[in-house]
Formats: C-alpha cells, sequence, structure tokens
C-alpha cells in the first residue's frame, strides 16, 4: 500500500536511513569563475520543543522526516565560497546552525566580496512535531509528521507527504503539493495554502470528507471528488463540499492550478 497510516507513522524506525547518510552534501572543492566552494556537515541532537523552528537564513532548503525517537537530529550542510579554499574554510567556520531547543536557525558574517555562505538542513523530529518552517530562497519538504505545520518560503516548491490536517503552506515562486496520510482525523484547523506563480495540489484519502474553496486567475481548478457542470468547472474560483464535510482546505494561486485528487 503507498500510503502510510497514522498507526505505521508512530512506530516509523528511529534511524536514519543509510541513503540519507551518504552523498548528502559531498565536499567538492569545486571551482568556478575563480571562486572556491568548500562544504561541510555537522551533526547535532537536541531536545525537541512544543514548537520546533527552523530557518536556513537565506539560500538554503529544509527537509523534515518524522522518526520515532523523542529528540531531534539536525544534519547541516554547511557551504562556503571564497576566491581561496582557505577562506572558504573559515567563512564556513564562522557559520552556527543551531541556538537551541526549538531553534534550529543559521547565522553567520555579513558576506561581501564575493564571498558567501548557505545552510540546507535535513532533520528528524518526533512525528508528534509542530513545526515553524521558513526559507527564502529553497525548497521546503516534510514528511511523515502529524503535528501543526506551518511552512513558507519566498522562491521554492513546498511538498509535504503523510501529514496530518493541520497545515499552513505558502509560496511566492513555487508549486505545493499537500498528500495527507491516511487516517488524517475530521475536522481540526485543515489546511491553508497559497501561492502566486505556481500550482498547487491536494492529495487526501478517498473517504476524508472537506469544506474547499479553491481560485486561481490564469489556471483551471479540477478535483477527483464532486461533479460539477462545465459552467461551474470554468469558474476560477469554486466552493464545494467533499463527503461529509468538517475539515477546511484553502487553495489559493494567481498564476497556475489547483488539484484536489484521491489519492490511489
Amino acid at each position: 500500500m503507498r500510503k502510510m497510516t497514522l498507526a505505521a507513522l508512530l512506530v516509523v524506525a528511529g534511524c536514519v536511513p543509510l541513503a540519507a547518510q551518504e552523498n548528502w552534501c559531498t565536499d567538492q572543492g569545486w571551482n568556478n569563475n575563480g571562486m572556491v566552494t568548500h562544504h561541510e556537515v555537522r551533526e547535532q541532537h537536541l531536545a525537541a520543543a512544543a514548537q520546533n523552528e527552523v530557518n536556513p537564513a537565506g539560500n538554503g532548503s529544509i527537509h523534515v522526516h518524522g522518526w520515532s525517537n523523542s529528540d531531534i537530529l539536525v544534519k547541516a550542510c554547511v557551504q562556503a565560497t571564497a576566491h581561496d579554499i582557505g577562506t572558504a574554510e573559515s567563512l564556513a567556520k564562522q557559520v552556527t546552525i543551531i541556538d537551541g531547543p526549538g531553534r534550529i536557525l543559521a547565522h553567520g558574517p555579513e558576506t561581501r566580496n564575493n564571498t558567501w555562505w548557505s545552510v540546507s538542513y535535513d532533520i528528524w523530529v518526533p512525528t508528534s512535531a509542530s513545526l515553524d518552517l521558513h526559507a527564502s530562497n529553497g525548497s521546503i519538504h516534510v514528511e511523515n509528521t502529524l503535528g501543526q505545520i506551518r511552512a513558507h518560503t519566498e522562491n521554492g516548491s513546498v511538498h509535504l507527504k503523510d501529514v496530518s490536517g493541520d497545515v499552513e503552506g505558502e509560496t511566492t515562486n513555487g508549486s505545493l503539493t499537500i498528500d495527507l496520510a491516511q487516517g488524517t482525523p475530521q475536522g481540526g484547523k485543515g489546511l491553508k495554502l497559497k501561492t502566486v506563480n505556481g500550482s498547487i495540489h491536494v492529495q487526501l484519502p478517498a473517504t476524508f470528507g472537506a469544506e474547499v474553496e479553491a481560485s486561481t486567475v490564469n489556471g483551471s481548478v479540477n478535483n477527483d471528488f464532486v461533479e460539477m457542470d462545465r459552467d461551474k468547472r470554468q469558474q476560477r474560483t469554486q466552493r464545494f463540499t467533499i463527503g461529509s464535510g468538517g475539515t477546511k482546505i484553502e487553495a489559493d494561486t494567481v498564476n497556475g492550478s489547483v488539484k484536489i485528487t484521491k489519492q490511489s
């Protein structure tokens, strides 16, 4: 079966997959236009908090996985670019990746003279953890978590898989894909999704109930659950009830389509 149930998510093995440990942030020492880039991986365990904020600052992506452990594992790929490898390594050493429990935030020196740094996160959290994720130029991926999710980026996609039904996702330039876990409870805070330039795709269990409001300016709105006549299908804003209703789903884009589909 492709989808994980809520019960299965709660017994996810408390280990990091081998594939995630290898070839994630290889120090290639590559040279581009006279600039040299240094990569290094930092790894740290910390206690989970009621709300867990993650922000790589500037250019960097976020990938969060749910696991059965009670603590949080942070793996950070720190990248620094300068005119020579020594300066790049020194720049990377000035970058910090964690403020403390609940605050997984990157800080570093002001960039100048064509030198720069970035951090991307690969993080394992308890499946019940609540997440507040912010990126500027990078994507956000979350999988196998059941807590509240707030995911915001400017330039990048948001992809949430096997999550529960309390989600806010927003980007300016990028798509949003939300795939609810089987057994997600009806009702609750629901899903609030917004982008300017990109599509929105929500995948729901076949028996899920929801009140949907979906809108686009330049695009179409389609769903697998409710049949509509031709005039209704052509409307840029559509409101309809799936099953017995309950969970509120708001999906809003300017340039892109909105799709609400059944999980296979």
